[in-house]
């Protein structure tokens, strides 16, 4: 083959070549854009758990907005940082999705976050289904004008009754722990004042001028007892916490025990529940143990007047315990042990505005505490009993008269001298 011959047929068969390498580069051309446009889509998984994400907090914020124990401020802030969660998830989708490199996506953060919200927002809703067992007065309808009280910026008082039975709340019992705490919310101040169980009174409504002793008017109700308190002391006490033996225990055990002061040192009967070895100062106590020391009083040489001290020792370590900003952690388990086995005539609505008030203040509360003094050497006959006369405690008119003026000076009423 001549040279011209060589080239010519070189030629020929180059333009022959020449399309194929055209459509192979269009369709390489075409690929990358798909790539391109594939790179920069999200993945439907991803899409789902952002979809997931949102919906958690969503139903979050509207189960916090339903118990309504959070502070404005604090709502706030939840929503913001939950907006930007959901930005900064969609943000690492959007950056992988774009890059070439295996870059994280966020699915972690995302689940993590959707888990903890949705067992929040369930937390929640139990929480205030427990609240909503515990007020009874919302139920009844009997207690309009006090349901109507501001309790975060006005003083109140609260009769807190200790019934002695287990179970069920609803039971009418005799009242042992007869407990008024007067709480003023301004300065934050708590005045708790026991009376003897044996405190020898009037019950209004039911002895007319015959006496008995103060714990058999828990046998005609709650309300029978807090009114023979309005009257002992000359105050009023719009509301009451009632609890029974099964929510002392669930509730100090729920709390992980409680360190309780003792001014006295003694050993518990079985009488009271548990034997019980308790020093002078502060004891560590389980549910049990804690129930035995506020129920033993054949060990005290002072009898119930003591009891009722003790009493009040364990109270004021509840209180301190319940402030603490640890507690909402427990909020939900010690709102559950009481309800069916505690009661108040408190609105949801007040329990819910004093627990925003702790929560937005943090601030502690100061706890002082006062008790009756009687005579609780003799015999009387009382009222509710017809078969002879009982060991009373007659009433101290100056130990009475003393509480009368501490609970208006909590109360920020002033005190006339005379």
């Amino acid at each position: 083959m001549e040279y011209r011959d060589q080239l010519k047929y070189i030629k020929t068969h180059q333009e022959e070549r020449r399309p194929d390498r055209g459509r192979r580069r269009k369709k390489k051309k075409r690929q990358n854009q798909r790539q391109h446009q594939h790179r920069g889509r999200i993945g439907v998984f991803d899409g789902f758990l952002w979809f997931v994400q949102a919906l958690a907090t969503l139903f979050f914020l509207v189960s916090m907005a339903l118990l309504g124990i959070l502070p404005a401020a604090y709502m706030v802030g939840a929503c913001v940082v939950l907006l930007l969660l959901l930005l900064v998830v969609r943000s690492m989708q959007r950056r992988s999705a774009r890059s070439r490199k295996k870059k994280s996506s966020g699915k972690g953060l995302s689940f993590v976050v959707s888990v903890l919200l949705i067992v929040a927002g369930f937390y929640g809703l139990k929480v205030n289904a427990a609240l909503d067992r515990i007020a009874i007065g919302d139920e009844t309808g009997g207690y309009d004008e006090q349901h109507a009280f501001p309790v975060t910026s006005r003083p109140f008082n609260v009769y807190i009754s200790g019934i002695d039975v287990y179970g069920d709340i609803n039971k009418e019992s005799r009242s042992d722990v007869n407990l008024i705490a007067t709480v003023n919310p301004n300065t934050h101040k708590i005045l708790l004042t026991t009376t003897p169980r044996d405190y020898y009174v009037r019950i209004p409504g039911v002895s007319g001028e015959e006496r008995d002793k103060l714990t058999h008017a828990g046998n005609y109700g709650v309300d029978t007892s807090r009114a023979t308190l309005e009257e002992l002391y000359d105050t009023d006490i719009p509301f009451y916490i009632r609890v029974n033996f099964t929510s002392v225990e669930e509730i100090v055990n729920v709390m992980g025990g409680i360190d309780v002061e003792s001014e006295l040192a003694f050993t518990t009967s079985k009488a009271a529940g548990e034997v019980v070895d308790v020093k002078k100062g502060v004891n560590h106590f389980n549910g049990k143990q804690a129930l035995a020391f506020v129920r033993e009083r054949k060990a005290l040489a002072a009898g119930d007047n003591q009891r009722g001290k003790n009493q009040q020792a364990l109270l004021s370590a509840l209180i301190k315990k319940a402030v603490s900003p640890m507690i909402l952690f427990h909020a939900n388990e010690m709102i559950g042990s009481v309800a069916g086995n505690a009661d108040t005539n408190l609105s949801e609505a007040q329990i819910k505005a004093l627990v925003r008030m702790q929560i937005s203040s943090m601030e502690g509360w100061e706890i002082d505490s006062v008790a009756a003094e009687g005579d609780d050497s003799g015999k009387k006959y009382c009222y509710s009993y017809r078969g002879g006369p009982l060991y009373v405690s007659v009433p101290d008119e100056s130990s009475v008269e003393d509480i009368k003026q501490k609970i208006k000076t909590t109360l920020g009423k002033t005190v006339l001298e005379k």
